[in-house]
């Protein structure tokens, strides 16, 4: 099987939606969502939200009826292979293990569409995107990316991206904001360690 290759960057949104097949093959669903330990020292992928198809089994769990509108949490353990196309699993569906949510962060949910501040809460614009990077087999947060529209529109913010760029030696494109320049990511907003010139 094919997989991303080793430190290539990729785009969460590239992603979202790639065909989630289980290890007999079968299309099971498509991927939803990415789930990480909220520890920013240690941005790694630990488990894919999956959109399931129709189904009344999720693991050793019988549903009361047959739903199609169902996401549930794989350990990243599960995950045989990825690229943009095609998620393959370990298991068999419904037979594979499932997380809970609980206490992660979901890229999805809590990074994606946020808006970034500076530490004084000026505001620098919204999460594009995420640029993830294929690390020792395993997805990794390597950067916030932000509109080029808006950095060819705002010679400021192009400068303060370029010397959070610059600070970080960040080797990706330049709308991309290195996952090291943020210090925290609150509930209404991700908090970035540089401050915005006045």
């Amino acid at each position: 099987m094919e997989s991303l290759d080793e430190g290539e960057p990729v785009s969460f949104s590239d992603l979202v939606k790639a065909r989630v097949e289980d290890a007999d093959g079968r299309h099971v669903g498509h991927l939803e969502d990415m789930a990480m330990e909220p520890d920013l020292a240690s941005p790694y992928i630990d488990g894919l939200g999956v959109h399931l198809l129709w189904t009344d089994r999720v693991a050793d769990v019988l549903l009361v009826k047959r739903v199609e509108d169902l996401a549930v949490l794989l350990p990243w353990s599960q995950v045989e292979s990825i690229t943009e196309e095609l998620v393959t699993l370990r298991s068999v569906h419904p037979d594979f293990p499932v997380d809970s949510a609980a206490g992660k962060w979901l890229v999805r949910r809590d990074i994606l569409n946020k808006q970034m501040v500076d530490p004084e809460g000026n505001r620098i614009q919204r999460v594009d995107d995420v640029l993830l990077t294929s690390e020792g087999g395993r997805l990794k947060v390597a950067g916030l990316e932000v509109s080029k529209g808006l950095l060819l529109a705002s010679s400021a913010l192009r400068r303060y991206v370029a010397e959070i760029r610059r600070k970080h030696s960040s080797k990706h494109d330049s709308e991309v904001i290195p996952w090291d320049a943020v210090q925290r990511i609150d509930e209404d907003a991700i908090v970035l360690a540089e401050d915005v010139p006045r």
